[in-house]
């Protein structure tokens, strides 16, 4: 079997384990019957739900129709990531990293090895990728994802965004820099901050619509300002009131979950991102400093546009996909290139189910 042939490396790839990515999965999971297209374009539903109730009615008169919720259909553009590895003959002539110095593998057999290795390590670019992705869509409600091109700062801006105007719903802005609440000798009590009113109001923005609100995502510098507030370790300290809990925990390599809390009626899960990506060798945050999120899992779609490449036999193929590979071969100078490709756009079920906060702890 030509392990370098489309369909192979493409069986390859989907048994290979997906890096895991806490915001695509939680936030955007993709239903591959549903949300993976045949197509260079994507299709996104959005649905309505409005608070409608139904009327009373005179028993004689029967039941009154109710009019249908209908929906609107956008067809966008997804992104286009695209990433290659090459593979050259002095790689395969000498010892590879973890084998034996005593190793009598074959080049043919590294072949096989690397092959395997290049897929998984481009699917993990790809997810980090995903990942940033994903982080974006929810804070700026929409995402301008830059093309680049094979010449140096020449690029192409695909823009797409979930709201009409220009003015972002979804965007909260907070009332002041957020400031930690203070302790009155005189009154025997605390005076919460103000970022516990502008919690609140990011909490309304997604209730008084329909949308559920349960969890807030923040930066580590955010999470940081929480932990240190007197209020909150007060209340998590009265073993009289069930207010909330605090029970650090580690959902993946860099979100930590730091407690539980009550919000007028509210139970909000606090989320601390503290992950990051490198770009240009520079580490940088999925979720920038001062930021705040506040929404619900399962809140958007993870959709996948179709990849057409042209293969071997100088024809195009068009493949439906979430990762779909392409081996490309020169015989002057003899190198063989390993490539992934995905077209992902993460898109909400419904309009604006998140709130989102910039800068709340001020420059």
């Amino acid at each position: 079997m030509d392990i370098y042939s489309t369909y192979y490396m493409l069986a390859v790839v989907h048994e290979l384990p997906l890096e895991h990515t806490f915001f695509k999965n939680r936030y955007f999971p993709t239903d591959v019957s549903m949300d993976v297209f045949g197509s260079s374009r994507v299709l996104a539903d959005f649905k309505e739900e409005g608070a409608k109730r139904a009327p009373f009615v005179v028993p004689r008169i029967g039941a009154l129709p109710a009019e249908r919720t209908g929906f609107s259909t956008y067809d966008l553009e997804p992104a286009n990531i695209a990433i290659s590895i090459p593979l050259t003959l002095d790689q395969l002539t000498r010892r590879g990293f973890g084998e034996s110095i005593l190793s009598e593998a074959t080049p043919e057999e590294r072949e096989q090895r690397f092959l395997v290795h290049d897929l998984e390590d481009l699917s993990a670019r790809i997810s980090r990728t995903e990942e940033l992705l994903a982080v974006q869509t929810m804070i700026d409600n929409g995402t301008t994802m830059r093309h680049l091109t094979d010449k140096p700062g020449v690029y192409e801006d695909v823009g797409v965004k979930f709201y009409d105007g220009d003015d972002n719903p979804a965007k909260f802005t907070p009332s002041a820099k957020w400031e930690h609440s203070k302790w009155s000798s005189a009154e025997g009590k605390w005076t919460p901050g103000n970022w516990y009113n502008d919690v609140c109001a990011m909490i309304k923005m997604l209730t008084q619509k329909g949308r559920p609100a349960r969890e807030m995502i923040v930066a580590p510098d955010v999470g940081d300002f929480l932990m240190e507030d007197g209020w909150i370790l007060a209340l998590l300290d009265n073993r009289r009131v069930e207010i909330g809990s605090i029970n650090p925990s580690e959902l993946t390599e860099y979100i930590h979950q730091i407690g539980t809390f009550n919000f007028k009626g509210h139970n909000l899960s606090i989320l601390v991102s503290d992950g990051t990506y490198e770009e240009d060798g520079e580490d940088k945050p999925y979720v920038p400093n001062g930021t705040a999120i506040v929404t619900a899992p399962n809140c958007g779609r993870g959709l996948y546009g179709a990849v057409t490449q042209m293969e071997k036999d100088e024809k195009f193929h068009t493949y439906a996909g979430t990762r779909v590979p392409q081996h490309i071969c020169t015989q002057r100078p003899p190198t063989k290139e390993t490539q992934l490709q995905a077209r992902p756009l993460f898109v909400p079920n419904r309009p604006n189910p998140w709130s989102v906060a910039k800068n709340v702890l001020g420059d």
